[in-house]
């Protein structure tokens, strides 16, 4: 590795199962987690032999995308601190795993909510580390092309199958952007596309402010650690702004 410091870019599998709900098995222990890191660096070299040259950590769990989805990327900046404290002497072959004792992380920022889950969607977060150069290289790689081309294989596929012992349809490589996009797209099908203009204003650029006019009435506006409510009446719309917000980890405050 060069002695330029370290960066990362940031990526997550997008796993979607058969059926909704809670998984039966949220977290992989360590066993289980270095099994699942050693298979998911294979699916990326095939894919991107440049990764070679970079290191890869990720964690044994199944997440809501709203968990990942949160001011200051919480889920990666876990992954990036316990690589920190663990990488250089724990890392075998380039691949630090983070697994869960007894359903705990080392950093309690990666424990799953459960209260979250619920979609048949769900998201295993992983990142690349190295000098700034080759992250800079392989970055802008990924951005461009690992929507288009980052289909998981079939054996890392029925890997994840038997590690996480839930039935899956498709198992997809996307970048931090990528999965915004997806909830951009979701969102506003689901008619909660004004709720979204405020979640990615949060994470993309959390020091702007941001107003948005709901469809049914009243506003929401981003005061850069906070939202706040403004003619909003009726309580169970508020509520549900709420409860959104509050999955990605966003305060609603009624002005």
């Amino acid at each position: 590795m060069s002695d330029t410091a370290p960066l990362h870019c940031t990526a997550a599998l997008a796993i979607e199962c058969e059926l909704a709900g809670a998984p039966p098995r949220p977290t992989l222990d360590r066993a289980q987690a270095e099994r699942y890191g050693d298979a998911l660096a294979a699916d990326l070299l095939r894919l991107f032999p440049e990764v070679a040259e970079l290191d890869l950590v990720c964690a044994g769990a199944l997440y809501d995308q709203a968990q990942l989805l949160r001011p200051g990327w919480p889920l990666h900046a876990a992954l990036a601190g316990l690589d920190a404290r663990f990488g250089s002497r724990e890392r075998s072959a380039r691949v630090l795993a983070i697994g869960a004792h007894e359903g705990h992380f080392p950093d309690a920022a990666l424990d799953p909510d459960p209260r979250l889950y619920g979609s048949a969607m769900l998201v295993m977060p992983w990142l690349l580390r190295g000098d700034a150069e080759r992250i800079a290289t392989t970055g802008s790689l990924l951005e461009r092309e690992l929507l288009d081309r980052g289909m998981a294989g079939a054996d890392f596929a029925l890997n994840l199958r038997e590690l996480l012992g839930v039935p899956i349809r498709h198992v997809r490589h996307l970048t931090a952007f990528d999965l915004c996009a997806l909830a951009c797209a979701q969102y506003e099908h689901a008619g909660l596309g004004a709720l979204w203009q405020i979640v990615e204003t949060a994470l993309l650029a959390p020091g702007r402010e941001q107003t948005v006019d709901l469809a049914d009435g009243g506003r929401l506006h981003w005061r850069g650690d906070h939202v706040e409510a403004e003619d909003l009446r009726d309580p169970r719309r508020l509520a549900q702004c709420a409860a959104i917000l509050g999955a990605h980890g966003l305060e609603l405050r009624d002005a």
